[in-house]
Order: structure tokens, then sequence, then C-alpha cells
């Protein structure tokens, strides 16, 4: 019995034991379970804000590349637009450029000895062809013609003074072709009632050697250089019809000297006559006019003439030419 007793109470303890253990076992699962759980969500939390993390980065990168990229885009399409805007000043500067080319061939149309009959003939071609001219009148027929002074004027030209009587004689002394020549200036100044430009025409022109029968050789040397220190401007021709000569009424002749005398030259004062018997050379104007239009030069004349012009006439000996004898 008491082996029994002995042996139940053994027992009693090994359950105890047992029970105990298995306990303990069951309070400190829990523990570890929750532990794990606790983990795995904190790495699950830290491996989402890293992810978050990468995706904020990534999303700045995108954005900074995006940026980057239409900062380039604008760069590219400013140098594009600054290269188009420089093309367009480049082609408008070339476009300038032949424009004032265009406008640096200038002639100047001029008629001496008149007005005349033939006076009003030339002055409706000049209206027909919408271009002018200048006439440089002598003065005694001024006064004649009053009338058409006035027209040749009002429609546009210009009358300067050649004299008053276009008689050779008036170089026989300095203070003689004042005389002649400021009589003329004041009856065509008187005539338009205007201050005339200090601009005319000797008889004869600059050079001429009709004076070595008066004055002498070195006459119009000294003369030239007179009118120089007075302010005025003398101009002289590079082109002539030849109508004063023998030529006068031959048209295709005409046409030639006009077309030779003009070659090469992009400044061309031409000389005409519009005296009576030169109504051949009234017929040819049309063509001459014609032919300068075509090659794109512009009809100048001495009424709004330039100080730039001038200064082109002068280096051309067209104006001022120096007489050297």
């Amino acid at each position: 019995m008491r082996k029994i007793i002995i042996i139940f109470i053994v027992g009693i303890v090994l359950m105890a034991i047992v029970g105990g253990s298995t306990f303990s076992q069951t309070q400190q699962q829990p523990v570890d379970v929750g532990a794990e759980k606790t983990s795995e969500k904190l790495q699950a939390e830290i491996k989402e804000n890293k992810d978050k993390t990468e995706n904020i980065q990534d999303t700045e990168k995108a954005k900074k590349d995006l940026r980057e990229e239409k900062e380039i885009d604008s760069s590219k399409e400013e140098t594009l637009k600054e290269d188009e805007v420089e093309k367009k000043d480049l082609e408008v500067n070339s476009d300038a450029k032949k424009k004032d080319n265009h406008k640096s061939k200038k002639i100047f149309l001029t008629f001496d000895d008149g007005p005349t009959t033939l006076t009003p003939q030339i002055l409706d071609v000049l209206k027909e062809h919408d271009v002018n001219a200048t006439f440089f009148a002598i003065g005694r027929l001024a006064e004649k013609h009053p009338d058409q002074i006035k027209r040749i004027y009002n429609e546009g030209n210009m009358v300067l003074p050649h004299s008053y009587t276009h008689d050779y004689s008036i170089y026989s002394t300095i203070d003689g072709f004042y005389e002649d020549f400021f009589r003329a200036e004041e009856t065509v100044s008187s005539i338009l009632d205007i201050q005339l430009p200090p601009i005319f025409r000797f008889p004869g022109g600059s050079s001429n050697h009709s004076s070595f029968n008066y004055g002498g050789k070195q006459f119009m040397p000294k003369l030239t250089e007179d009118v120089k220190e007075k302010g005025y401007y003398y101009i002289d021709w590079n082109v002539s019809s030849g109508d004063a000569g023998p030529d006068y009424n031959n048209k295709e002749k005409m046409i030639e000297n006009v077309l030779n005398g003009a070659k090469g030259q992009d400044f061309i004062v031409v000389l005409f006559h519009d005296v009576p018997r030169n109504t051949s050379m009234k017929k040819i104007l049309p063509e001459v006019i014609t032919v300068f239009k075509d090659r794109g030069y512009t009809f100048r004349t001495f009424r709004d003439i330039t100080e730039e012009e001038l200064n082109t006439m002068v280096q051309l000996k067209l104006a001022n030419k120096p007489i050297i004898r």
C-alpha cells in the first residue's frame, strides 16, 4: 500500500513538472510570435518608407530631368529663333543692299540754251514718262518766255542760269562774266519767285576753248577758282547726245552717243539742247528714258540734289572740275 502511495505521489509530482513545463512553453510562445510579428511589421514599414522615399526621389529626378529637357528644348528653340532672326536680318540687309545699289545708279537729264518753241514738247515727253530734268536757261530767253520757265518748275523740274546772253565775249574779263551771270540768276529767280541754289552751267562748259579768243588760255582756270571761292558749283557732263554738232538730225547716232557714253557709269549727267532745230533729239528721248529705266537708273534733278550727290559730282569732276592749262 505504501508502495502504491509512493508511486501515486511520484506520478503527481511528474504530472506537476510536465504541466509546469508545458505552461511555461505556452506562456513564452505568444511572446515570441508577437515579437516576430512586430519585427515583420517594422520591416514592412521600413521597406514601404524606403520604397516611398525611392519613389519620391525618382519623381524628383524625373521632374528635374524634365525641367532640364525643357530648358534644353527652350535653349534649342531660342537658338533656332536667333538663327532664324539672323537669317532674316541677313536677307533684309541683302535686300537693302540691292536696293541701295539700285538707287546708287543715277542719271541727270540736262537741257541747255532754252526756253524755245521746242521746250514745251520736251516737257510733254518728260511728263508722259514720269521723269524730271534740269533746264539751264539763257536769261534773255527766260524773259521772253516766263510762262515756260514757270511750267518747267511747276511740273517738278528745275531751272538754273546758263548766262544771260550766251555770248562768249563774257569771258573777256572776270567782272564782265559776273555782270552777265548775276543778271541771268536774278531773271530766273524773279520769274519763279524763289532763291536759286548756287548752281549753274558755263556756256560751252568749264573747259571750253571759246574763252581763248577773249580772256586768253588762263582765263577759265582763274574764273573757276573765283567762282568756287564765292560758293558756287558749276556743272559739266559726262555723256553728250551730240545734238549741238553734226549729229543733231541723226537719231540713231545720237542714241549711240548716249549709250556708249554711259557704258560702265552709274552716275550720269547727260547733255541735251532744247533749241528749235533739235526735233530729232526730242524723238529719241522716249527711248533714252526707257533704256535707263530698264537698267535701274533713278532720274534726278538739281532741284532736290543732296549734298552727297554734289560731293559725288565733285569727285567725278562733273561739278567744280579743276581747270589746269
